[in-house]
């Protein structure tokens, strides 16, 4: 399954990587196990590993820019000191004057994650640490810190594809933070905002959709993960949920045979405009290129998630509504 494909764009390594990549099944919130009057200690599974935390984090390491904005949305923004990833900024992080120590590695070294001295690495996959030259999660556990995957995005099992992957993150991050009061209450804004942007949408019950990525000339189905979430969200059925990763490189001729019915595709560097034209030109002949449905997903809301998952299905859904 996909994590959000690790958008295939970051570089051709990455992609290699994310042929890896999936999500593991970390247990429900409401299975965080936590003593004491002050939340503390808290036990919060990740990628099947337990990590205790005795005291809120209170510096950060997050695996690429847009995380920010979920641990804003909990009110603990404060704690992050900067971040992976770093080409993949997003507007408004000179809110965040603490986000001080970057990366642009996808792969942080093991000299960086050391020198950071972070206490928690919100990661939003777990090759983020896999070693091979650089940082493990050896180096995080020597430092000492914890990880947390954000969307179960684990190697070698599947991800979740529905929207409860991200309301699960926020929940944790809520026992994590001792903040569940504020988590709970964010879940419920972001599925009032689901909501609200799909109540106009209305699909006949065989319509398809996928989502793919064109990378370098190449043709990537993005099959699952975040991508199988918002196509769940919006109503529509997932033309590449048989597909046996979350990523699968397919040619032009192979998304044709789908008879997509809606097409999603990445944006890289915020070109919708370019994206929905090479894929209309490629896809010319299936139905989502004849009824006008490509539309251009922003590819560095696969990299933030959380928040901006739902971000991605209100911009999909208010596109999608009038046509």
């Amino acid at each position: 399954m996909n994590r959000l494909t690790r958008t295939l764009s970051i570089t051709a390594a990455s992609l290699l990587a994310l042929t890896l990549a999936a999500c593991t099944g970390s247990p429900r919130p409401e299975d965080a196990t936590a003593h004491g009057a002050d939340g503390y200690p808290v036990t919060v599974t990740s990628c099947g590993t337990d990590y205790t935390y005795d005291r809120a984090p209170e510096r950060v390491l997050l695996g690429a820019p847009g995380i920010v904005r979920t641990l804003d949305e909990l009110g603990v923004a404060d704690s992050a000191i900067g971040y992976t990833l770093s080409d993949y900024a997003v507007e408004g992080l000179d809110e965040f004057p603490n986000l001080t120590v970057t990366s642009a590695d996808y792969t942080p070294s093991r000299e960086f994650l050391i020198s950071a001295q972070p206490d928690l690495f919100l990661s939003n996959d777990e090759q983020q640490l896999l070693g091979d030259g650089a940082a493990s999660v050896d180096d995080l556990g020597a430092i000492p810190a914890n990880l947390y995957v954000l969307g179960d995005y684990c190697v070698d099992a599947p991800a979740q594809s529905t929207l409860d992957v991200v309301y699960d993150d926020i929940e944790h991050l809520g026992a994590i933070y001792n903040v569940p009061d504020s988590a709970a209450s964010l879940v419920e804004e972001l599925k009032a905002r689901v909501t609200a942007a799909t109540a106009p949408l209305s699909f006949e019950a065989d319509f398809t959709a996928g989502a793919v990525t064109i990378f370098d000339g190449k043709v990537y189905a993005l099959g699952g993960s975040y991508y199988a979430a918002i196509l769940h969200a919006l109503g529509l059925t997932n033309g590449f949920a048989d597909l046996d990763s979350n990523w699968s490189e397919i040619t032009p001729e192979a998304v044709l045979a789908s008879d997509l019915d809606v097409i999603l595709v990445t944006a890289p560097e915020g070109d919708a405009t370019g994206a929905v034209e090479t894929a209309s030109e490629l896809f010319a002949n299936a139905p989502a290129a004849q009824h006008g449905r490509i539309v251009a997903i922003d590819d560095t809301a696969f990299q933030s998630v959380g928040v901006a998952i739902v971000d991605v299905i209100e911009e999909t859904a208010a596109q999608l509504a009038v046509r």
